[in-house]
């Protein structure tokens, strides 16, 4: 009897000692799998490439430096936000007037610090939507950008002597000009007329269509492409 107890006392000892390496196991097993997950969204991050018709000329905008870093890391063929564009457009003139560009008061807008925003609101690129606010997550359309891009054109002539858009604007072609809004007329107009910018097609202008990542690095690495 004592015997029989003794070989089941040592079978028990066995079983734990077994079961606590499995648990010692499965927790290394669960490290391992925690950096096989972080491996796949390197992959997943790797796969975030741009559209086929987009790639060449994306391609030449990293090469000249155009594609810096955007606040959420979006996808080429997301939607472009407020601030992500002023990252765009604030890269573009640095590169292209090949300095620094100063900013304004870290607290102009109480919603960001992000700083190539106050770079480009320094420059009178960017607009705040009031009360202080720049509304940095919302995204941008096309006459929106078309503005900022337009009073970006104005700096490059300010400060390089070169006039990126030398014909007068007309916006008469485009067949929904009723929506283009006031104060985006001149910019769309310009734009259009100097082939920097041009409409969704020969004759609609698409004023409030919204504009993805990948639209808005080439429209940057034309203006810089014209300005160099």
């Amino acid at each position: 009897m004592k015997i029989y107890r003794k070989i089941l006392l040592t079978a028990i000892a066995a079983a734990m000692t077994f079961q606590t390496t499995a648990m010692a196991w499965t927790a290394q097993k669960q490290d391992l799998t925690q950096v096989e997950v972080v491996i796949d969204e390197n992959v997943e991050l790797s796969g975030n490439v741009p559209s086929d018709w987009a790639k060449s000329e994306i391609d030449l905008a990293v090469a000249a430096g155009l594609v810096p870093n955007l606040t959420g890391n979006p996808k080429y063929q997301d939607t472009i936000t407020r601030e992500q564009f002023a990252e765009l457009v604030s890269n573009m003139l640095e590169k292209i007037l090949n300095t620094e560009i100063d900013s304004a008061p870290s607290d102009t807008f109480t919603d960001t610090t992000n700083i190539a925003v106050l770079k480009a609101y320094k420059y009178g690129v960017v607009n705040g939507v009031g009360d202080h606010l720049f509304a940095p997550t919302d995204t941008t359309n096309r006459e929106q950008i078309a503005a900022m891009v337009f009073r970006a054109t104005e700096v490059i002539k300010e400060n390089t002597g070169k006039d990126l858009t030398p014909l007068i604007g007309r916006v008469e072609k485009f067949t929904d000009k009723a929506d283009i809004s006031d104060w985006a007329m001149q910019s769309i107009g310009e734009l259009a007329e100097n082939g920097i910018m041009n409409g969704t097609s020969d004759t609609t202008a698409s004023p409030k269509d919204s504009c993805t990542v990948e639209q808005s690095i080439l429209l940057i690495y034309r203006v810089y492409n014209s300005a160099i």
